[in-house]
């Protein structure tokens, strides 16, 4: 009897494995996350990034992206979730929920990164985002939003995303709440990960 115990474990673990589910072989390279079914007659795709102001690849898909809004505008929805790390703080995520509502995310953003990169300032600093909001004119909404429990809900909701898909390396790109694309998919180089998302977008809008 002792023989058929393996046979019997295998057989049972083959039951209880979840089924994957049918749809559509879509091309690049990516994690599947979610049900492929949900990729089929695709009419835009929806691009959620999870970044960091402190990574620097996420530094360099700042202008990657670019590329992809060019070549598939009116049919991608950018949406961005700003998360930190460890004993990082959470102003400049909050900062940038605070700019996106004085409609100056991008070029606020933008400022960031290069504070980071260029300036070597650590704009994880309170004093560093306020000085950064004075230059922008918007140093008052900056107070207040910063004091805010909406703004810190919405900072909270990008972490439990994070948590939810999996993230740990940014920047994390989910496709239509299905796929999950990373850097270290593409050896760590963002240009060729932008170039591996324009072949899943592309295919995904073959799709039907």
């Amino acid at each position: 009897m002792k023989r058929f115990i393996p046979l019997l474990i295998l057989v049972a673990s083959l039951i209880a494995a979840p089924a994957v589910a049918d749809g559509p072989k879509i091309a690049g390279q990516y994690k599947v996350i979610g049900d492929l079914k949900n990729l089929k007659n695709v009419q835009q795709i929806e691009m959620m990034e999870f970044f960091n102001y402190s990574c620097g690849h996420c530094y360099g898909f700042l202008e990657e992206s670019k590329r992809l809004h060019a070549k598939f505008k009116g049919k991608l929805l950018h949406k961005k979730q700003p998360i930190y790390w460890g004993q990082q703080t959470p102003y400049p995520a909050m900062a940038f929920y605070i700019a996106d509502e004085q409609g100056m995310e991008e070029k606020f953003t933008k400022t960031l990164f290069d504070t980071n990169f260029q300036l070597g300032v650590n704009v994880f600093q309170p004093r560093v985002i306020s000085m950064l909001s004075q230059d922008f004119g918007i140093q008052e909404a900056m107070t207040d939003g910063m004091k805010s429990p909406r703004i810190r809900n919405k900072v909270q909701k990008s972490l439990q995303l994070a948590q939810e898909f999996g993230v740990d390396e940014t920047p994390t790109i989910i496709i239509n709440g299905t796929l999950k694309v990373t850097p270290s998919l593409s050896g760590g180089d963002v240009k060729k990960m932008t170039d591996n998302l324009i072949v899943i977008f592309n295919d995904l809008l073959k799709k039907k």
